[in-house]
Order: C-alpha cells, then structure tokens, then sequence
C-alpha cells in the first residue's frame, strides 16, 4: 500500500502529495518583549499561507494546529510595536520563542526592572516613529526627543540641536561612518535619508566616546536594520501626501534574507512647492529630492561577516525669496513687515534663487571577525559631497552659483571588542575640500586638506548594583589652508593648523530600588575651531548675511555634568528626570553686529566668530501615565540655559523652555481595524525671556501653542494588511515664528497642515 501510494504521489505531482500527507503539525510559541522577556499578550499572530489568526494570551502564548510541511510567514502585530514579518520551516511539531521590540518603539518609555538595561542618556526612534516620519527630513524628525531641537533655514533646511549644541559641536553617524560634508552652516542640512535607517539613536553618554567628531553636545546615530532570513523576495513602501506644500513622499524597499547573504535596496523620491503660513504662501521654499541606498552581507561559517552599504542623496532646495532684499532701506523694512518682500497669493512649484543643489554619495566596506566573545572590526569609507549655492544676481547671473564647493572625505577604522568590558580602536579620517573656479565672486570657505588620527578605548564593568563606563580618547587634527586674500591685488595665502584635542567620559549607574535606575556622569571634551569659524569670508545663504571668520579663535574646551533619575510609580506612572551643567573656556559663536553691509548683490546684516566662556544648565523631564486599560498621557519638558560667562550675556540662538502633552486612546481591534490609535497633541514653546538687545536684530518672537492630531490603524481585512495615517499640524492655523528658524526675521512659521500616510508590507 505505501508503495503504491508513492508511485501515484511521484506520478501525479505535489498536489496529490499534499493531499496525501498527514497534516497534522502543531506550532506553539511564546511571544516576549526583547527587552526584559516579559510576555506580550493581546498580539495578533497571523499565519499567512493558511489565512489564519491566533491572538496571544495573558502569558504571550499561542498555537496553531493541523499544519502540513512547508515554508509559512508570520506576521506579528502589537500597538506601539513595529510589525514583525518572519519565514519559518516546519517538518515535525515546533515550539518557538520570538522576541519583539517593544518598549524601544515606545519613544519615551522608561520601565525598569533588574533585568532591564536599556542605556540611560540615549533616547531611540524605531521603525514607528520612522514610519511615522518618512517625509521629514532627520533633524524634524528628532525633534520628539527630549532636549532635541531643531535650528532651521525654512522648512526642509535644518540641523538637530542637542541641549543647545548644534553645527560643529554636533556629530551624525550614519551605518558607523562620520557623515562628512559641508555641516558648517545652519543652512546645511545633514544629506541623510530618514528611510534608509532602521533605527536613529540620540546619544549623549560614554557611548559616544568611539565616534571621531567634534561631539561637544551630542552625537546622532543612524543604524540599518538587520535583514531577517526569508528565501522570499519582500519589500515596503511608504507614500505621504501633504497639504502645505501640495507635495508628497515615496519610499521603496525590497529585501532578501537567505541563510548566508542578505541583501536590501531603497529609493524615496519627494516633490514639494511652495509652502504656506496662516496668511500667505512662502515664494520658493520648495524642495525636490532623490535617494537611493543599498546594502549586501556575508557570512561564512568560520564567524568571518562582510557589510557593504551604499547611499546616495540629491537634493534641491528653495530659499525664501524675500529674505533676500536689495538696499539697506529695504532690509531694515523687512525685519518690521507682517508679510514679507516678494509673496505671492498663489501656489508655484517653481525652484528660483536663491536655492540650494547638494548631492551627497556614501560607500562603506565592513569586515567582521567573532571568535568566543571578542570581535575584530575593520571598516573602510569614503564620500563624496558637491554643494552649490545659487545667490539672486544681477544682469541675468542667478543660474551661475555664488558658491560651489567638491568634497572628498576617507574614513578608516580598526576595532577590537571583548564583549564583557573592552573596546578599544584607531581611526583615520582625510578630507579634501575644494572651491570650483565657476562663482566669479570670492569662495566663502578656503580650499584646504585636513588629516585626523585618533585613538580612542572604553571600558565598562557591573559590580552588583552598580555599572561603571569609562573612556578617554586622543586625536591629532592636521591642515593646510589656502585662501584668496581680501586685499587688492589678490594673493594666495597659506595657512597650516595643528591641533591636539582629548575626551575622558565617566559614567555610574546604580540600580537604587527594583523599578529605579539613577546615573551620574563627567565628560571633558576639547574641540579644534573649524575652517569656517576660522577663514569664513563673505555672503552665507544660512544666515541670510554676510558671515567672517576669525583666524585667532584658539580650541573650545567643555566640561559637562549629567544627572538622571528613571524609574516606575506603581504599574501606571513612568518618569524620567534629567538635569546638566555644560561649562565652556573658548566657547565660539557667531555673534551678529550692529552693521548692515550694501554689497552688489544686495544689503545684509553682518555675523562675526568670536570667543568667551559660557555656561549652558539645563534639564528634561518625561512622565508618562497610564490612564486607563486603553488611555495614556504624555508630558515631555525641556529647558536650557545659556550665558556668556565673560560678559554676563546671553548666548543667542538658544532653545527656550519647551513642553508637549500628548494623549493617546488604543484599541487592539475595531470592526475590520486593527491596532487603531488616536493622538492629540499640543505643543507649548515660551518666549525667549533671556536675551539682548544688543545681540539680536529683532526681539525674540512671543510664545506659542500649536495643537496637532494624529490616527493610525492597521487595514486587517485588505490582504497585505496596508497602515493607515492621517495627521493635522497646527490644527487652529496658528499664526507664530520660531525663534530658532533664522527665517523668522522675515515670515511667520508654517500653518496647517495634514498629511495622509500609506505604509504597506509585502
């Protein structure tokens, strides 16, 4: 009989083999959060080959009966969890465990138990908040941390702010490389894709010690995410349409996992025109992007792993026309107009000077060796970044760029890691920068080549209740300058800068109860002044001014001070408390003066470098309450303090005392919904009180509030399960300037906005 049915299976294909075959394998699992291993109850298991959904229960556990041999996907969906999609193979009856990301998706969650040991000092955004996000650039997308804010040149211009510190004090990782190009104006935004990363870590403790850079504040990591084994061919997309601005965002994904080579390749596209505040439409603050990035990984069985990414950005950006002006009459006018120079009542999709065309390439090689706990990491990197600027000129000239600049940047690192305690390393990092010969007009920043070795090692070690992380790390920045003089005859002038600069963080953690975790730690940072603070010389888009140097600043010295509380209140109350003291000796700012300078093309108020001690105190505070079994609340804080110690003045462009309370209502199913939650949100920014008149144009603009809506949901009963978003920004229209959008000299701030997102896996 069993020969016989062999001969009809093997004649009559797989089908009567399937029919055939007893089918009757069980899948059990348990479902934990990756973090603490706690169970994730309430999740929807969905086994997709047999169209079939399980629920976990209380203890995280389902099952699935009567299943044939074969490949399956599951597909894992929890509220404030990132959908999880995973290919398993069953043959016999299994038993698994599969760990979710949880509470890192939580943006602000702050559980802690003995086993919980989640870094203090770092905040996280995970896949949600990047789907969420996708059409923002990095630096807006960070502003939901705590302490992070954003200090802009329009709407799609801007740099992250890390208690206070930006620009050169503020280094982006991106895929572990030092992300390299012309970082040094507040008008130049990091040429970074949001949805080429899997997730974005803000870092301010010991950690940071291994990144090369000038991190006096903060250091911004972004990592891809792992490429789960799968034999399939998967993908995502993420779409967002948007009403201010009539534009909208695509990314793409497609991805393969098999047992020894993984590979994954993205693009996003965004379009957007001219935007709007309240009351008028901003005349070309448009934007057009185009990105792509790619990355391929090998194993062997011998531990050996090989990661190769690529990234590449392109980008042209709108500035405000009329921040912009021709005389100085008209400058002075603008500063005092309620609707600025050069608007129009209609909408236009139209890209004129001034603007802004970057493209950025990044290409990174990895090699990894593991034997027992300890690692050996090579890696190998190099960029390439063009930037032009296109001024509004005379007769005709604007399609010629004021500025133009071709940068090539080499980056190379060596690391020895003992998973237990150790990590030590040396990197390597040149730089070639150079004007190209098509402006007419002289370069703001000078040609030069610049050199970095550094060293760096950390150590980290628990002794019972108390965790202890130490680093220092040593780098030797070399440079040879040569500029165009500002004297008549022209001359070429060399310059050379050696600079020698350390770092030493010192971090304790103490478990102080079972639900609480304090940590207290010391960093002393030195920083070399940058080229543009140093040689800057002439009209600079970021400050809608003209901008000079000072070639006597002498290297920035810091010593910071940080204490945290974190910890749970019963069941429903999370709170995490956070306080600091930065002291500078050197601290450089660009202060502006009291002049406005009429050049040919136009009138512009006039910037200097300049050098004092400062002082910069702070904290942030995070509470979250859990209201009801579907109810949460939210409350965020931060404030900052800056004073010139030299002169007892305050330092300029420093974030005010800011709060967001945010509610949320979650339900796990509804009808054919899945996963519905509904937000609102309310943003409260206070005046700038601590200010001169001296060292600003104008005054600080006033306080405002902005009310935002948000509604997310999982489609359950359309076949890939697409998510759903629509959110309302500045529901009330409200009309408001930001104190640290440089724009706000001239126009208000943006007004309403919604947008619609669609997220869908396949």
């Amino acid at each position: 009989m069993n020969k016989l049915l062999y001969i009809l299976t093997f004649t009559f294909g797989w089908s009567l083999s399937v029919t055939a075959q007893i089918c009757s394998i069980q899948l059990k699992g348990i479902l934990n959060d990756s973090h603490d291993a706690t169970p994730v109850s309430d999740a929807s298991i969905y086994l997709s080959e047999v169209e079939t959904e399980q629920w976990t229960d209380a203890k995280g556990k389902f099952s699935f009966a009567n299943l044939c041999p074969g490949t399956y996907h599951l597909i894992i969906q929890h509220i404030g969890c990132p959908t999880k999609r995973m290919a398993i193979e069953l043959y016999a009856d299994t038993i698994m465990e599969i760990n979710i990301e949880h509470h890192v998706n939580m943006l602000h969650e702050v559980d802690v138990h003995e086993h919980h040991d989640n870094a203090m000092n770092e905040h996280v955004l995970g896949i949600n908040s990047i789907d969420n996000n996708s059409q923002k650039s990095l630096a807006a997308s960070l502003t939901q941390v705590p302490g992070v804010n954003m200090i802009s040149n329009g709407s799609d211009i801007g740099v992250p702010m890390i208690h206070g510190l930006t620009g050169n004090r503020m280094t982006v990782i991106n895929n572990g490389v030092l992300h390299s190009g012309q970082q040094w104006g507040t008008d130049h935004s990091p040429e970074i894709d949001l949805n080429s990363a899997g997730n974005v870590t803000v870092v301010n403790g010991a950690a940071a010690i291994r990144y090369p850079g000038t991190h006096m504040g903060g250091i911004v990591v972004l990592s891809p995410l792992d490429i789960p084994y799968d034999p399939h061919l998967h993908g995502k997309t993420r779409s967002t349409i948007e009403s201010n601005g009539r534009g909208g965002t695509l990314n793409a994904q497609l991805f393969k996992g098999l047992k020894s080579l993984q590979w994954r390749i993205g693009t996003t596209l965004k379009h957007y025109g001219d935007r709007h505040s309240p009351e008028y439409y901003l005349k070309n603050t448009g934007t057009k992007q185009a990105h792509a990035n790619a990355e391929l990984r090998k194993q062997w069985k011998n531990k050996l792993e090989w990661e190769g990414y690529y990234n590449f950005f392109s980008a042209n950006y709108g500035i405000l026309r009329g921040s912009h002006i021709g005389n100085l009459t008209d400058l002075e006018s603008a500063f005092e107009r309620q609707i600025p120079y050069y608007t129009d009542s209609f909408f236009s999709n139209a890209l004129e000077a001034p603007k802004q065309w970057v493209q950025h390439h990044q290409i990174k090689s990895t090699f990894r060796k593991q034997w027992n706990s300890k690692m050996l990491e090579w890696n190998l990197s190099g960029q390439r970044n063009q930037r032009r600027e296109f001024d509004v000129r005379r007769s005709g000239r604007s399609d010629i760029p004021a500025l133009s600049l071709s940068q090539h940047s080499l980056q190379s690192d060596l690391i020895f890691k003992d998973k237990k305690s150790l990590e030590i390393g040396y990197q390597l990092l040149g730089k070639n920068n150079t004007n190209i010969p098509e402006t007419g007009i002289l370069p703001l920043i000078p040609n030069y080549v610049a050199f970095t070795n550094g060293m760096y090692a950390s150590y980290s070690r628990r002794f019972s209740i108390i965790k202890i992380d130490l680093g220092g790390r040593y780098d030797f920045t070399f440079r040879n300058i040569a500029m165009l003089t500002n004297s008549v005859p022209r001359e070429i002038a060399y310059f050379t800068n050696k600079f020698h600069h350390i770092g030493f963080i010192g971090r304790g953690t103490i478990n102080v109860a079972p639900k609480w975790k304090m940590l207290g730690e010391l960093s002393i940072k030195q920083r070399p002044p940058e080229i543009n603070e140093l040689y800057a010389f002439g009209l600079h888009q970021g400050v809608s001014g003209i901008e000079e140097g000072n070639a006597d600043l002498n290297r920035e010295r810091g010593i910071k001070s940080t204490l945290q509380l974190r910890g749970r209140i019963g069941k429903k109350i999370h709170v995490d408390l956070r306080g600091y003291m930065h002291l500078f000796n050197g601290y450089i700012f660009l202060q502006p003066q009291s002049e406005f300078r009429l050049t040919i093309r136009g009138a512009f108020p006039v910037y200097t470098y300049e050098q004092c001690d400062a002082r910069l105190t702070g904290g942030d505070f995070i509470l979250k309450y859990k209201l009801g079994e579907d109810w949460h609340f939210e409350t965020t804080w931060s404030y900052v303090h800056g004073t010139n110690s030299s002169n007892q003045l305050p330092l300029i462009f420093i974030p005010p005392l800011q709060g967001q309370h945010k509610f949320s209502y979650e339900i796990p199913e509804w009808n054919s919904w899945r996963n519905l939650k509904i937000e609102l949100e309310h943003e409260y920014v206070a005046q700038q009180w601590h200010w001169d008149s001296t060292l600003d144009f104008i005054a600080p603009p006033k306080s405002y509030n902005l009310f935002n809506l948000h509604m997310s949901t999982t489609l359950n009963k359309w076949k890939f399960k697409p998510q759903l978003r629509v959110g309302v920004k500045n529901i009330s229209n409200t009309i408001y300037r930001d104190y640290l959008n440089r724009q706000r000299y001239f126009a208000d701030a943006l007004g309403r906005n919604i947008t619609l997102s669609w997220i869908q896996n396949f």
